[in-house]
């Protein structure tokens, strides 16, 4: 069933007042309706950010091609699960509560090294908190001082301290002229706060994966006795994790730009490693879910069984080489009314071969009759199906067996 995911943002400005980037915030739903954050859990707030953002609304559009900022707490900070985190997009704000030890110093440092962007939140005067913190000044990027929590006159005699590194200082919490004023003397260039804008919130209705079926897919990825087109197979009957997949790999340009044509170049694209991790990742950002879910819906029921006659049909059809782009094609065609966005919108954000983005907006080319053909058969349109048997060079017999063993429940 398809879900609304629910991110904030709060832009982060330039002293010209252009976009720079925008810290991402997660929100949730509660049970009176209401959308809160919730800061229970730190580590899981920020997998469900990184999920939501790489995989139900596209980083690159969510965030207009600038920077993520996003809260590191000192679990997550510690747990390799970070690295999981695509650093092309995504800086890391340490948070304020961190505990600077030689291992925390060292991690931080591995992730520099890593090519990741950081900052530290929440920098405040008080309690020896600069000083605390000086140890990985180094390794940091942007030092974002609260204007909320900084008393007057405490942090001039920090200023010519700091200009001895090279992070940016980014005055977050602004809510007055007098406070961006006062920040940019102390040679601020980054801003964030009510003065510019609050957090907005945004939405977009996307699936919800089966929580079991994830871990199906991960402990299959252990496995190395199992093939890649098994894999493939199980992947192509999670309509929401196989469109979650291409999202994630558009977001992160994994490989190279290369239009993909099916779930099988996906995975074989991405990698098994990383793909497990990817899994991980969803699986960790879910707090709860249902193992069963009692009310199926027919429309992805139908997707499967669309994709899976689009596959066996085009095994007999000499000009599709490879029956995966029929089945990837069949996939697709039903997600714009199982996701309740329309189609166009849909393929932005997945980078897949223009024939079968033609097929699907056109019924173009042999896939768009193969597709054609399928649709007619489903109206019980059977003038209509004649006249694509003909151009695919099919016969009734062949379509008859195929649609004799399709038509059966999926397990």
């Amino acid at each position: 069933m398809p879900k609304n995911f629910y991110i904030a943002k709060q832009p982060i400005v330039t002293l010209e007042n252009e976009i720079f980037g925008y810290e991402l915030l997660f929100r949730e739903i509660d049970q009176q309706g209401e959308i809160k954050p919730n800061f229970d859990d730190e580590l899981l707030a920020t997998a469900k950010v990184v999920v939501n953002a790489l995989n139900h609304f596209g980083i690159t559009s969510l965030t207009d091609n600038t920077r993520a900022f996003i809260n590191i707490d000192e679990e997550l900070l510690m747990d390799s699960l970070i690295f999981n985190i695509p650093k092309k997009y995504f800086v890391l704000e340490i948070l304020e509560d961190t505990h600077i030890t030689d291992k925390s110093i060292e991690r931080i440092k591995k992730l520099k090294e890593y090519g990741y962007e950081l900052a530290i939140d929440d920098v405040h005067c008080g309690n020896g908190f600069i000083e605390r913190f000086s140890p990985i000044f180094q390794y940091i990027d942007f030092l974002k001082l609260d204007v909320s929590l900084i008393k007057k006159g405490t942090l001039d005699n920090y200023i010519s301290y700091f200009k001895n590194y090279s992070f940016k200082l980014l005055a977050e919490k602004v809510e007055t002229k007098e406070d961006f004023e006062l920040y940019k003397s102390y040679g601020c260039t980054l801003f964030q706060g009510y003065f510019f804008a609050k957090p907005y919130i945004i939405n977009r209705k996307s699936f919800d994966p089966k929580y079991k079926r994830l871990f199906q897919l991960i402990n299959m990825l252990d496995d190395n006795t199992i093939d890649t087109e098994t894999i493939t197979q199980m992947l192509e009957k999670e309509i929401a994790l196989s469109i979650q997949l291409l999202r994630y790999i558009n977001s992160c340009h994994i490989g190279t730009k290369k239009e993909i044509k099916s779930i099988k170049q996906a995975i074989t694209l991405i990698g098994r490693k990383p793909l497990k991790q990817w899994l991980l990742l969803i699986a960790f950002s879910k707090s709860s879910a249902s193992d069963e879910n009692p009310n199926k819906n027919p429309i992805l029921d139908l997707a499967i069984t669309r994709a899976k006659i689009m596959s066996e049909l085009a095994k007999k059809i000499p000009q599709i080489e490879d029956y995966h782009e029929a089945s990837f094609t069949g996939i697709l065609s039903l997600v714009d009314i199982v996701l309740k966005i329309p189609m166009p919108n849909i393929l932005k954000e997945i980078n897949i071969d223009k024939s079968i983005e033609d097929a699907i907006l056109k019924h173009t080319g042999v896939l768009g009759e193969l597709l054609s053909l399928i649709i007619s058969i489903e109206k019980f349109d059977m003038k209509e199906a004649t006249k694509y048997l003909k151009k695919l060079d099919l016969t009734y017999t062949q379509l008859s067996d195929i649609l004799d063993k399709s038509y059966t429940k999926n397990q």
